[in-house]
């Protein structure tokens, strides 16, 4: 998964976007090129590929069931330790007994039963975010749908997690301010922090045996991997101030029904037991996956609308069927069974998943695996990208095409075996425990802004660039848009 030797490794040229509150700064990278891209094109010719000393990629989606299925018997590996240094969490647990023991304790909180807590939080996010394009309706201004869509989501996923509106949508900006250990005043920016820090770990974390070398080199030598590296510290330092306001709020009496709760105590009133360096690592892994994942979905599904005009044309004749001019926000429950809305999110999410990447496992030991109908040895790295898993064309007719009417053959083979590659948020045990709250973030979302809003790009044709460091980040989305009249 490293980098070439040559290749640009670190982010970071400080150009801002369209306008002067937006924080999302280019990368020093080929954008229309990404590693995970070329691997993808390398494994049309070779389907399966080493990359690393004892790292197999595989090409063909089969090889998504045998790694990460139910019944797959590898564990996560490597990388998943290292960062279970700083913090245990639901994503770098790699022992299986351990891991299923975390998820226990929070699943509850993640069932669907919490739409209904949830869903107000989501709709207060997103009236602000339809305060944001109402201005730009009325200056007919051009403006980065990125830099909101990552706001609503980050403010979104910090108000389920834990009680906090940080009113980033309001505010314009992702700044949480918070006073350190030491009393200094502090100025974090969040999405900015944690996308820093995966550009300095993407490209040196697969040395595992040799990590904190790496890590002492590029800071000692390397203003941009330092700053990156610094940008960890302060993303642990911002959350943790709020886990901490989050824990005195608990010890004030208060009773809050959020995705923190079970990381403190049970309903018997027991403690969970789990450390505060744990309760932040939870926290780090919900709102880093939390902002992406939907913030990622929601970009793209806007992306290849504009770009699909007759894609978009039907979901709002779906949407005008279902909703009235009452429903300032899409309700849940008028569009989480919508099948168009999910086809063309679900499309949008096969193109463009969020974690684009191998998600590395390792081969049992003691006993080959069969993968993809090859033995593969014990104690073997393994992997598929989601990007390539999607674009098999055996599974997907022309895989490369955004046609969100695939996913609406229900009940037939085709989609039965769609589905079973289909892992924009993995798969099996270790499936992403958020995915009711990233569909509810996304569905209502969505739909509210296709109802009220004609929208269009800043120049036809556009095309989309892309940021890779761990996850698939959309650069930039210049939009134009202006109210529909809704009757």
């Amino acid at each position: 998964m490293s980098l070439r030797a040559g290749e640009n490794a670190i982010a970071g040229s400080g150009e801002m976007f369209l306008e002067k509150d937006e924080v999302f700064a280019r990368a020093d990278c080929n954008v229309y090129d990404f590693h995970t891209k070329r691997l993808h094109n390398a494994l049309q010719a070779y389907p399966i590929i080493r990359i690393g000393p004892n790292w197999l990629s595989f090409g063909r989606s089969q090889a998504a069931k045998d790694i990460y299925g139910y019944t797959s018997k590898n564990v996560k590996a490597g990388p998943y330790d290292v960062m279970s240094e700083g913090g245990a969490n639901l994503n770098n647990i790699s022992e299986k007994s351990i891991h299923s023991a975390r998820r226990r304790t929070v699943a509850s909180s993640y069932a669907p039963k919490n739409i209904e807590v949830w869903e107000p939080k989501v709709a207060a996010s997103i009236l602000d975010l339809k305060a944001q394009v109402d201005r730009r309706c009325v200056n007919k201004t051009v403006f980065d749908g990125v830099h909101w869509f990552f706001l609503f989501s980050v403010e979104a996923v910090i108000k389920i997690m834990l009680s906090k509106d940080m009113y980033f949508l309001r505010n314009g900006t992702d700044h949480i301010y918070f006073t350190d250990e030491t009393g200094k005043e502090r100025a974090v920016r969040s999405i900015d922090r944690f996308h820093a820090v995966q550009r300095a770990a993407s490209t040196v974390i697969w040395d595992t045996e040799h990590l904190a070398y790496w890590q002492k080199l590029t800071n000692t030598f390397s203003t941009k991997y330092a700053d990156n590296w610094q940008a960890g510290k302060d993303a642990n330092a911002a959350l943790g101030s709020l886990v901490k306001e989050r824990l005195q709020r608990h010890e004030n009496g208060e009773e809050l029904n959020d995705l923190f709760q079970p990381l403190v105590g049970n309903i018997k009133g027991e403690d969970a037991g789990v450390s505060f360096k744990d309760q932040v690592a939870e926290v780090e892994q919900a709102v880093g996956a939390g902002t992406d994942g939907p913030a990622g979905s929601i970009t793209m599904t806007m992306y290849y609308l504009l770009r699909n005009r007759h894609t978009l044309v039907k979901l709002r004749e779906e949407l005008d069927a279902a909703l009235i001019t009452e429903d300032t926000v899409a309700p849940w429950e008028k569009v989480k069974s919508l099948p168009y809305l999910r086809a063309c999110i679900d499309e949008a999410l096969r193109l463009s998943p969020p974690v684009a990447a191998n998600l590395i496992r390792r081969t049992p030991p003691g006993t080959s695996t069969v993968i993809d109908g090859e033995v593969i040895p014990p104690n073997t790295n393994v992997s598929i990208s989601a990007y390539t898993a999607h674009r098999d064309p055996t599974v997907f007719e022309e895989p490369e095409r955004y046609e969100p009417e695939r996913w609406l053959a229900k009940g037939s083979d085709r989609l039965k075996e769609m589905l079973a590659v289909f892992i924009p948020f993995s798969a099996g045990t270790r499936g992403c425990i958020g995915r009711n709250i990233s569909a509810l973030m996304q569905m209502t979302c969505v739909a509210t802004l296709v109802f009220w809003y004609e929208f269009e790009l800043e120049e036809e044709g556009w095309e989309m660039e892309f940021e890779e460091w761990f996850n698939l980040w959309p650069l930039r989305l210049p939009m134009r848009a202006r109210r529909r009249e809704v009757v």
